[in-house]
């Protein structure tokens, strides 16, 4: 078990895991920028490195001893990038959208109460005994702690892509559209909430509904004029052309949507 941490990097990760380490650990916590990489004392059990990808080589090449162990918190790297220059290494890798806003959010959330944004936590080692030690610590800290492979953890932060980063950026231009018709934002929620809790069902092609399932043309048609930005609108036909591929596929395998 690891008895003090350092946390290299002051960004929103690192300063989440900050905040969550500190409180539900009973162990000394620092954090430190990347900067100032060459300055970090060698006396810490686990260095965690919440650092933006493209650093990690720079920042690396920068210490000045040989760490004892290590893990990162990237999606998309492999561990071994550390294995130059920590006996032990992983990853550490949360599956949250961490935020300058969420962190706001956060401020206001009294942490005895226990901190309300769950936050998965997927864990690698580069033997099964760090790999174990990583684990069996996760889960005393962070309420959902899972082993994976590097390639299901690159797996998981493509579909992350594809489920939260442009799923915001469709709720961005819903948000527009609201706007600008001068209609209550809030009268979306019940119906995401809706289309959230249908994914937690299975398949969500299975579930899927509108004009495009339909093949109805003409309120497509409509839609498509009443759309000025050419880019939204080159937008709209293209994940209807997607919605029509999937309803194909899944008539093809004996199933059909809602």
């Amino acid at each position: 078990m690891f008895h003090k941490i350092a946390i290299i990097g002051t960004g929103n990760v690192g300063v989440w895991l900050l905040k969550t380490l500190q409180y539900k650990n009973n162990i000394p916590v620092t954090a430190f920028s990347s900067r100032n990489i060459k300055i970090v004392p060698p006396d810490f059990d686990l260095y965690i490195f919440a650092l933006k990808d493209e650093i990690y080589n720079d920042v690396l090449q920068d210490i000045p001893f040989k760490l004892p162990n290590a893990v990162h918190t990237s999606g998309s790297l492999s561990q071994t990038i550390l294995s130059p220059f920590s006996k032990n290494n992983g990853v550490l890798y949360p599956y949250q959208s961490i935020t300058n806003y969420t962190l706001k959010i956060a401020e206001h959330i009294n942490y005895k109460d226990d901190i309300k944004m769950i936050v998965p936590v997927c864990v690698e080692g580069s033997d099964m005994e760090f790999e174990n030690a990583l684990f069996h610590w996760a889960s005393s800290v962070f309420e959902m702690v899972h082993r994976v492979s590097e390639k299901q953890r690159f797996a998981m932060h493509l579909a992350a892509i594809f489920a939260n980063n442009f799923t915001n950026a469709m709720y961005s231009i819903a948000y527009q559209i609201f706007k600008e018709n001068n209609i209550e934002w809030s009268l979306i929620f019940p119906l995401l909430e809706n289309s959230l809790n249908k994914t937690k069902l299975g398949d969500p092609r299975l579930s899927q509904t509108g004009p495009a399932v339909r093949n109805d043309s003409i309120i497509m048609e409509k839609h498509c004029i009443a759309i000025e930005n050419k880019k939204y609108r080159e937008l709209y036909l293209l994940i209807s052309e997607i919605i029509q591929y999937q309803n194909v596929l899944c008539r093809g395998m004996g199933e059909t949507f809602e």
